[in-house]
């Protein structure tokens, strides 16, 4: 449930302040409070599903992100993501 998940974000992050917002969504500087590490989060409410070869399927900004976050220089590195009912909250790296 969306509550959960937003509820789980909040026990690992502190939101600090926001950063920008536009079209699909805003930005976020969160605080990771298990080492106080500083990323971003962004949420997106432009959602497209893709199916994945494993029978799974996972948001398109997910996975385009994945694909190029690790090994292509000036991309920023996709930490973790939740699903919610009408956004994806994403944690990210903040460079």
């Amino acid at each position: 449930p969306a509550g959960k998940a937003q509820e789980a974000l909040l026990e690992w992050y502190r939101v600090c302040s926001l950063l920008g917002c536009g079209g699909f969504g805003s930005v976020f500087m969160v605080t990771r409070l298990s080492d106080g590490t500083s990323h971003s989060s962004s949420s997106t409410e432009g959602i497209v599903v893709l199916p994945q070869p494993n029978g799974t399927s996972a948001p398109l900004d997910i996975v385009l992100l994945d694909k190029v976050s690790t090994g292509f220089p000036g991309v920023v590195l996709l930490l973790e993501w939740l699903e919610l009912p009408n956004k994806i909250l994403m944690v990210l790296e903040h460079p």
